[in-house]
Order: structure tokens, then C-alpha cells, then sequence
């Protein structure tokens, strides 16, 4: 079963909050749906009662009953109503912890590895494809978001509940379009200034030092990044560090692949650093090709350089001067 899905959001999960937002839903997902495909109604909010979420389900059996339909929260519930939907049903496990404030903590992380590449799809129309590869589209809804990104329509529907509900979507628009960009990259960037594990490696026979670097980046699963990846993008500015590399893991095991590397020894100088991805989702599905090599995309790039040391700053700023100023001042 194939569904075409329109999610709504609201603050408060009281059902007389809840059915005007499900009308809504229904109403645009039976008015775009398309062929061959079943259409599903969801409404959200940070925490619905099961009664809550059966008066919506009860509404939407005598006036939309053509319509699939769905409720969930943050804390859990889940209750979906519709052909081949019954797997997503679900109490929430366990109540969410209460701070001394008395507000319920939300663990949700806005920039966690999935989430980072759903923005990336949702940037990449306003991008060249030599700098970011990703699907370019427009889309309606999260169930569209989901099936362009290769994720899950739970994960699509979480990532752009948590978005309107912070006010980086603009409510009247016909497909997610991203507002208060400034302070959402600022926190994304913000987001990646953390400690990364990195391996200092050298090469273990002379010769070509890119010839070397081509056979690393081909051996397996492994991209430019940080300045070596803003040169090969033609955006570079600082000279003399060694070449990133990212790689799934950095551990004994994993290095064996690389075979023409080895570790450095004390006092030696590295050839090349070995970096482990934080965000191998984003980081690797996001990767462009340069000169037939694997490159970070120019956001990832824009994001690692800010906090290095090395003059990093300067590096990003320069990424965002040349590329990103006109997507980041986009929808204030």
C-alpha cells in the first residue's frame, strides 16, 4: 500500500484542538493525492491522551471515511487507522521526565545524523549539483520528504513535526519551505562544534602524495573533507594541513582496509588524518565528486571548518560569503 500523507502540527493535543487540523489535512491530502496511491490524514502535538486521539479517529470514520488516519505524539502514541497501517500502533513506553521546572524535557535532537540529511534534501534545489548530491523536488508533505530521502515516513514525519514546531517551516506554504534560516543554520553549525575521533596516518611507501589519496578515497567508504574538500570544491583558502578524510569508523579493524596507510609513530608528521563521521547518513549520502573524487558536500564542509583551529573560521566565512549567504538569508 502506497500512501500519499499530509501531517498537521499543533500545539496542544486536546481533540477539540486536534479534529479542525485533521479536516484540514483531509481536505489537502484528497485535494493532491495522485494515482495509485491511498490518502492519509495525520495530526500531532507534544502529547495527545489515547481519548484524545480516538475522538479524532472517530470524527475522521464518519466524515472522512475514505481518508486514512493518524494521530501520534511525542511521548509514544501512536494510533493510525487505514489499510496496512495497524504495525505503527503504539502506547507511548514510558512518561517523559519532568525538569524542575515542570516542563517535560524533549530529548528530540533537531540535527541528529537523519535529520541533518532531510535538510540537505530540502536545501538542495537552491544548491549546483557539484557541490551537494541530493534529490531536488519540491515537497508537499513529509510522506513525499520521506520517499525522496530514502527514510522512513516516521522519521520524515518526526523531522518535520519538530520543524513547525520551532518555526523553521512557513505555515501557508504549498510544499516545506525553510524560515528563520539564520538562526536555524546557527544552531546547525553550533551542532557540530564536538570532539571527533581522528587517526594521524602516514603513507607507508613514497611516492605521489594525490596519486596515494585517490587509492585511500577508493578503497572504501571515505570522502575529501574540511579544507581538502573546500579545495577540491575551488573554495579553499587555508594551505599546509594535511588532507581529512571521513571514514565510517576509526578503530583497528577498519583500518586494515586501508592498506598503503599506517598509523603515525611519535614525533612523525601525518600525511593524511582519518576522521570518523559523525553523521555518516549526511555526511556520505550528501557527498559530491570532484575531478572523479569523493568530496564532502559544501555544507558539510561549511560546518566542520568553523571551529578548527587552523584558521577555520575564515574558511567558512569565505563558504558562506561564495555559496550559502543567499540560501541562509532566504525566509528571514
Amino acid at each position: 500500500v502506497v500512501y500519499a500523507v499530509e501531517l498537521q502540527a499543533g500545539s496542544e493535543g486536546r481533540s477539540d484542538r486536534l479534529i479542525p487540523l485533521f479536516a484540514q489535512a483531509a481536505l489537502q491530502v484528497m485535494r493532491g493525492g495522485g494515482k495509485n496511491v491511498l490518502p492519509l490524514a495525520v495530526v500531532s502535538a507534544p502529547r495527545v491522551s489515547r481519548r484524545a486521539a480516538e475522538q479524532v479517529l472517530e470524527f475522521a470514520a464518519k466524515y472522512a471515511p475514505d481518508v486514512a488516519a493518524g494521530v501520534f505524539d511525542s511521548e509514544g502514541l501512536r494510533l493510525f487507522r487505514g489499510p496496512s497501517l495497524d504495525d505503527l500502533n503504539a502506547q507511548p513506553a514510558v512518561s517523559i521526565p519532568v525538569g524542575r521546572s515542570g516542563f517535560a524535557r524533549d530529548s528530540r535532537n533537531l540535527f541528529s545524523d537523519l535529520n541533518q540529511w532531510m535538510l540537505k534534501v530540502l536545501l538542495a534545489n537552491e544548491l549546483p549539483d557539484h557541490l551537494l548530491s541530493a534529490p531536488r523536488g519540491h515537497y508537499r508533505n513529509a510522506s513525499q520528504l520521506a520517499r525522496a530521502a530514502q527514510v522512513s515516513v516516521m522519521s520524515a514525519f518526526r523531522f518535520v513535526q519538530q520543524l513547525q514546531e520551532e518555526g523553521h517551516l512557513r505555515e501557508s506554504a504549498s510544499s516545506l519551505d525553510l524560515v528563520r534560516r539564520q538562526h536555524l543554520f546557527q544552531r546547525w553549525q553550533a551542532s557540530s562544534d564536538k570532539s571527533v575521533r581522528e587517526v594521524h596516518m602516514r603513507f607507508r611507501l613514497p611516492g605521489d602524495s594525490q596519486v596515494q589519496l585517490r587509492k585511500v578515497l577508493g578503497s572504501g567508504r571515505a570522502c575529501l573533507a574540511l579544507f581538502a574538500a573546500a579545495d577540491a570544491l575551488k573554495l579553499g583558502f587555508v594551505q599546509g594541513v594535511p588532507p581529512h578524510i571521513y571514514v565510517e569508523r576509526v578503530q583497528p579493524s577498519s583500518l586494515a582496509a586501508w592498506k598503503n596507510l599506517r598509523p603515525c609513530e611519535a614525533g612523525e608528521q601525518p600525511d593524511v588524518l582519518l576522521r570518523q563521521a559523525a553523521a555518516p547518513n549526511s555526511i556520505f549520502r550528501g557527498m559530491a565528486r570532484a575531478n572523479g573524487v569523493a568530496v564532502s558536500d559544501v555544507i558539510q564542509v561549511w560546518l566542520d571548518v568553523a571551529s578548527h583551529p587552523a584558521r577555520g573560521q575564515e574558511q567558512a566565512d569565505l563558504i558562506q560569503n561564495c555559496v550559502l549567504a543567499p540560501i541562509i538569508n532566504r525566509g528571514g
